[in-house]
C-alpha cells in the first residue's frame, strides 16, 4: 500500500484529501470492500479504512493499529518487532543461501524459531485473556438460566 503512493506522504502542508492519486486509492479501497472509518491517520489526517481481512489501513501510510491504551500500544509494538525480526532473518537467510554460505544459516534459523515461539505464546496468552473477558453466548446464558430455574423447582 505505502509503495503505491511513494512520495505522497512527504508533501507536508498540502491537503492530501484533494490529491487525485489519494482519491483514486480511497475509491479503490472502497471498491474492494473496505469500509471507511471515522478515525483518521495520526500522521496525515486521512480517513482510515478497515479491509475485509480486518486490517486497518491509511491510503498513504499503509497498515495502522488502533489501540485504546498504552498497554495495548506496547503489545502491538512487541508483536510488530517480532514480525520484523522474523522477516529480517528470513531475508538474510535467503541472501546467505544465494551466496552459498550455508553455515551462516543455522543461527538465523534459531532466531526465527525463537521469535515464532514467542509470538505463539503471546497469541495463546491473548486468546486466554479474550476468553476470560468474553461474555457467554446467548444460548449458554439461557441454558444457565434454565438450570437455575430447574434447581428452584427442585428445592420447592
Amino acid at each position: 500500500m505505502a509503495r503505491q503512493v511513494q512520495g505522497l506522504s512527504e508533501r507536508e502542508g498540502q491537503d492530501l484529501r484533494k490529491d487525485p492519486k489519494v482519491i483514486r486509492l480511497m475509491a479503490n479501497l472502497m471498491a474492494q470492500g473496505a469500509v471507511m472509518l471515522e478515525q483518521t491517520c495520526p500522521i496525515c489526517g486521512l480517513p482510515l479504512f478497515r479491509l475485509k481481512n480486518g486490517d486497518v489501513v491509511c491510503p498513504v501510510h499503509g497498515k495502522v493499529y488502533l489501540v485504546s491504551s498504552d498497554e495495548e500500544a506496547r503489545e502491538v509494538e512487541i508483536d510488530e518487532t517480532l514480525r520484523q525480526v522474523e522477516y529480517m532473518a528470513a531475508t538474510k537467510i535467503r541472501e546467505y543461501l544465494r551466496q552459498g554460505e550455508v553455515d551462516q544459516v543455522s543461527d538465523l534459523l534459531n532466531v526465527m524459531e525463537a521469535a515464532e515461539r514467542v509470538m505463539r505464546l503471546r497469541m495463546e496468552r491473548a486468546e486466554k485473556v479474550r476468553a476470560q473477558r468474553a461474555p457467554l453466548p446467548q444460548a449458554e446464558a439461557k441454558k444457565g438460566g434454565e438450570v437455575k430455574e430447574e434447581e428452584k423447582e427442585e428445592q420447592e
